[in-house]
């Protein structure tokens, strides 16, 4: 199995369930190829470091709950992510499993009967995946070019991209189908990512396999799959509201002297409206950009700070010690300012023209922000 396709291909860290039998242990057999005589096992909240000889490891886990742990070793704990070693299989009571690698582009997972199953599946999901991973590729390679072409991206998305990942999905759920009471294909269902595909895979396995150990899997994978369509919802209505052309929300918020300060009293004139916190790292950085380009264009524009998140006091301190020489106001908790203009990340600049209306939304430290800036005002 190559690292890539299982990054791609499992995604739970922590699954709920129960162990195998009434067995609460599994035997581990490890055998890396220059991986070193450490190796810590990460799951949920947890981290248990093993030592070993040459990249070989033998120990037991124990498993009050089926659940996926990465393999790691001890550098990557350190932050030192060159050349990363992670490995990822899920955990079940009762088993034996053994890991190994030939060499370093892939490693393969063996053992008692689920893992044994697992080792067909996998191979069978890798082969299966071939195409997504050179479309993949593809895809990348277009975007990392000199110059982008965004309609020839559009076009190989929809020609190409997709179909590919719809025939793989197919080859997923006919894997399922052949092999209804394989315990170990209930991994397969959490590849095919998408909620509905998910469920018609479920519904083919026999119902030995939809009952059995492995089923708090599925229902973590479909509570994911739901939180996930509800976050995308959320962000779609939030962008919604961040369009351009769509009229700003007014608002009053109590400025640095507890005054009242509406965003009405700032109309005939572009404002910057920046959301930031005393707390953002990333707002912090982009002040000394903000403070040369409010000093660039003077009088070209406002900027309206919206401190977020945040109390009183540490807003104030952070706009006295940054010398932010623009406009605030502080936006309690009960405010309805972060809904209406659907803020969700910060910073958000959101830059209001002359109209009232919106003319870009920028998320994060971009930028594009100051080329806009440019594009507006330095002609």
């Amino acid at each position: 199995m190559k690292r890539s396709i299982l990054g791609m291909m499992l995604a739970a860290v922590a699954i709920c369930g129960w162990a195998a039998n009434g067995d609460n242990k599994l035997k581990v057999n490890l055998d890396i190829v220059d991986f070193g005589d450490t190796v810590v096992v990460v799951h949920s909240d947890k981290e248990e470091t093993f030592t070993g000889k040459d990249g070989k490891f033998e120990f037991v886990l124990d498993v009050d709950k089926v659940f996926e742990a990465y393999f790691v070793q001890p550098k990557l704990m350190r932050g030192d992510t060159e050349d990363p070693r992670i490995f990822r299989i899920p955990i079940v009571g009762g088993e034996e499993v053994r890991l190994w690698q030939t060499n370093r582009e892939r490693y393969d997972v063996d053992g008692t009967q689920f893992y044994a199953d697992y080792h067909q599946v996998d191979l069978f999901n890798e082969e299966a995946a071939k195409g997504v991973l050179e479309n993949t590729k593809k895809y990348r390679e277009m975007r990392s070019a000199d110059a982008v072409n965004e309609d020839a991206c559009q076009k190989f998305i929809d020609e190409v991209f997709n179909p590919e990942v719809d025939r793989y999905h197919q080859k997923l759920l006919a894997y399922v189908k052949a092999h209804p009471k394989q315990e170990a294909a209930m991994m397969l269902v959490h590849s095919l990512e998408d909620l509905d595909l998910m469920k018609q895979g479920y519904d083919l396995l026999d119902t030995s396999v939809r009952e059995g150990r492995l089923k708090p899997l599925y229902d973590k994978w479909v509570r994911e799959a739901e939180q996930a369509l509800e976050a995308e919802a959320k962000e779609k209505a939030a962008a919604k509201k961040q369009e351009a052309g769509v009229e700003a929300p007014l608002f009053t918020l109590n400025d640095l002297e507890g005054k009242p300060l509406a965003l009405s009293s700032l109309c005939g004139k572009y404002v910057v409206l920046d959301f930031w916190g005393s707390w953002c790292v990333w707002c912090i950085k982009g002040f000394p950009k903000m403070k040369e380009y409010y000093a660039k264009y003077p009088g070209k524009f406002e900027i309206l700070g919206v401190d977020c998140n945040d109390t009183q006091e540490k807003w104030k301190a952070a706009v006295q010690k940054h010398e932010l020489p623009w406009k605030h106001v502080y936006c309690p908790d009960d405010a309805t300012v972060l809904a209406d203009y659907g803020v969700t990340g910060f910073p958000t600049k959101i830059i209001v023209g002359p109209d009232g209306k919106i003319v870009k939304t920028i998320v994060g430290e971009d930028p594009s922000f100051y080329t806009l800036l440019d594009e507006l005002f330095g002609k």
